[in-house]
């Protein structure tokens, strides 16, 4: 039995009609003429997605004709599962739609509880790297203000996370960072505390990070 994808698009779950067809044991072609057969019987559930992916590079030059593709909601699938005969495989087959549909929830479920609690963590640390600056600057730092900027890039680079790829991370992810963040706060409130210089508390900072992505990331 293939398996399909199920894509989030604006907080809704889809499933790509191209790998939906095989794992209803059909030919795309066969699915596409099924769903152009019914419309109105899918737009009563929600209005249909078609999209259009372009056609492959001609060898004499231009292109094939693009390919149709349908983005069905989750009832819409479930809709066209009672369009198949109910047989066994066919019983597996909404079986295992369902369980798909309800793993995915609970994985966004446990991302938006990890984005939440690392908001809250969050805010700790950037509290910390408040007085990490404060600290700096009376210490003659000319560019304290640098550590917000510096502490973020450092802990990304230790998790092996890109620029701007935050807000698309699971939930895994979005723990690894936590923790992180946690170091972060601890070791900013040790050195201020044990009164480091504030370059060595930067320092601390990254040696703490860095021991830490190591254990989370093997």
């Amino acid at each position: 039995m293939t398996d399909f994808s199920i894509a989030l698009i604006k907080s809704e779950f889809r499933v790509d009609s191209r790998t939906l067809a095989p794992f209803l044991d059909q030919r795309h072609r066969n699915l596409l003429e099924l769903l152009d057969k019914y419309p109105e019987d899918f737009e009563e559930i929600s209005p249909l997605t078609v999209l259009a992916e372009k056609g492959v590079a001609l060898p004499h030059g231009g292109f094939a004709k693009p390919s149709r593709y349908y983005m069905l909601t989750e009832d819409q699938c479930y809709l066209l599962l009672t369009y198949s005969k109910n047989t066994l495989e066919a019983r597996k087959r909404k079986i295992k739609l369902v369980k798909a549909f309800r793993d995915a929830r609970t994985q966004l479920a446990k991302r938006d509880i990890a984005r939440i609690e690392g908001k809250a963590v969050r805010h700790l640390e950037t509290d910390a790297i408040r007085d990490l600056v404060e600290y700096a600057r009376t210490n003659g730092s000319k560019s304290s203000e640098m550590y917000y900027m510096t502490i973020t890039k450092m802990t990304n680079s230790a998790l092996g996370i890109d620029a701007g790829q935050r807000d698309n991370l699971d939930a895994r992810k979005l723990n690894e960072i936590k923790i992180a963040e946690t170091m972060v706060q601890i070791a900013i409130s040790d050195g201020i505390n044990a009164g480091l210089n504030y370059k060595d508390i930067y320092k601390l900072c990254k040696d703490r990070v860095s021991a830490i992505a190591k254990t989370l990331l093997n």
